[in-house]
């Protein structure tokens, strides 16, 4: 049996139970390095893995095997990358997703929030340029300060809200103008953009 684990953003206390008696009771629990970390409280035999082929060699459908990811494994996440190769998952537990706390650490209703991920993939900024709210996912090759820059060139106005490691203890949130700098670690980040759309 293979279940895809959502553990929320990194910090325990954002785990639902449903997903801490999951990663308890499984035969085998695979994580990413840095998250596995975090889960030893929990248990201390996971297996700590770096790229997404170790994962896959830890697959075995005749015993219980929990893979944990960050967030939510159906919010740009592993399930569906599991999906697009063919691999069965018997169940998925949804975890909170970064923008949820994204949202929530800016006191921002999110029902209207667009999402989108440039974390690994080609920008594509046309789409922002059409949101009042969006939510991006981003990565080291394309930053926040990245984001920032290139929406101020296509003439965007408002304000960016950059994050990054929400809810570990080096959780950072900067907010600036479009256009202006934003500082944040590229591991694990985010941006929020509130744009000033013309009616």
């Amino acid at each position: 049996m293979i279940t895809i684990v959502g553990a929320g953003p990194g910090d325990l206390k954002k785990m639902t139970y449903e997903a801490v008696e999951a990663i308890k009771e499984a035969d085998r629990v695979v994580a990413f390095s840095r998250l596995a970390e975090k889960l030893r409280p929990l248990r201390k035999d996971i297996v700590a893995v770096k790229r997404l082929s170790e994962v896959e060699e830890n697959l075995d459908s005749a015993i219980n095997v929990a893979v944990v990811v960050s967030g939510d494994p159906l919010f740009f996440g592993l399930a569906g990358t599991f999906r697009a190769k063919g691999i069965t998952v018997d169940k998925v537990i949804p975890g909170l997703s970064s923008m949820q706390c994204a949202a929530a650490t800016l006191k921002l209703p999110w029902q209207k929030m667009e999402a989108f991920s440039f974390h690994g993939r080609e920008p594509e900024l046309d789409l922002l340029l059409k949101e009042p709210l969006s939510c991006v996912l981003l990565d080291k090759h394309f930053t926040a300060r990245d984001l920032s820059e290139a929406l101020a060139a296509e003439g965007a106005k408002g304000v960016i809200h950059g994050a990054s490691y929400l809810s570990y203890e080096e959780e950072k949130m900067v907010t600036a103008p479009i256009g202006e700098d934003i500082s944040i670690d590229e591991e694990l980040a985010l941006a929020v953009i509130e744009l000033e759309l013309d009616e």
